[in-house]
């Protein structure tokens, strides 16, 4: 497919030189994201770990309130119990009192204890939980400056993209819409190279199919927009150095 207009491939070409380096921009600056959370692993671990422990010592202390009401409320069925056994009048009721004030300081006993082990849980976990707490605290003070780093680094090369997009803005309003319209098709097809030049031998430098003759000489002295008829990229001429290593090559020689 042939459509004259000047020099325009080796405009496109360069368009696809500036192209390639601001995918490269873009490229490193996706490349800080990893490094980020490289930086930011230990101290994300020990949020985790934060947050995993407080957990913890807010369920024991429920668990906490949960058996304080119970030991006081058998502290206080005891209490009654007792004075109730003062004021029995027969044996029988004594020995149903004793019997039931028995049952109650056992499980009184037992929920005490389990108070007592309770509570050396409950230091335990909250020891533990200042532990990581100024873990954390020192691994952000030593995260923090090298974040900083990055985050500065990252931030430039945004600038730097910036700057190159816009550049781009100003050389492609120099190229007439129908064949930056070509390019960009190309472009968004995936490919690698939208635009190539041809070898000096005459073939297309990307699939490195022969340019017919005739396109050939075209893509030498008219220079019009030639695409290879093999993988459809934009062909303009080689190096001035490159068609003098081999000028038979237009000439079909």
């Amino acid at each position: 497919m042939t459509v004259e207009t000047g020099q325009i491939s080796s405009r496109l070409l360069e368009l696809q030189t500036i192209d390639d380096r601001i995918r490269e921009v873009r490229d490193r600056v996706a490349s800080f994201d990893p490094m980020l959370e490289e930086v930011d692993e230990p101290a994300r671990q020990l949020e985790q770990e934060v947050e995993v422990t407080s957990n913890r010592v807010r369920e024991l202390h429920l668990e906490e309130r949960r058996l304080r009401l119970a030991v006081d409320e058998k502290r206080q069925r005891v209490h009654r119990l007792e004075e109730r056994l003062n004021l029995v009048r027969t044996l029988r009721e004594e020995a149903a009192v004793q019997a039931e004030l028995g049952l109650v300081r056992r499980a009184l006993d037992q929920e005490e204890v389990e108070f007592v082990s309770l509570l050396d849980q409950i230091a335990k976990f909250e020891d533990r939980l200042a532990a990581q707490r100024e873990a954390l605290e020192e691994a952000k003070s030593v995260v923090g400056p090298k974040r900083d780093e990055i985050l500065a680094q990252q931030e430039a090369a945004r600038a730097d993209l910036a700057t190159m997009e816009l550049e781009r803005g100003l050389f492609t309003s120099g190229i007439d819409q129908r064949y930056l319209s070509v390019y960009d098709a190309l472009k968004r097809s995936g490919r690698r190279s939208s635009v190539t030049r041809m070898t000096a031998n005459g073939a297309c430098g990307v699939c490195f199919s022969l340019i017919p003759l005739q396109l050939q000489n075209e893509i030498l002295t008219t220079a019009p927009l030639i695409r290879c008829e093999a993988c459809g990229v934009i062909v303009t001429a080689p190096l001035p150095e490159e068609a003098e290593a081999s000028p038979e090559s237009a000439n079909g020689g």
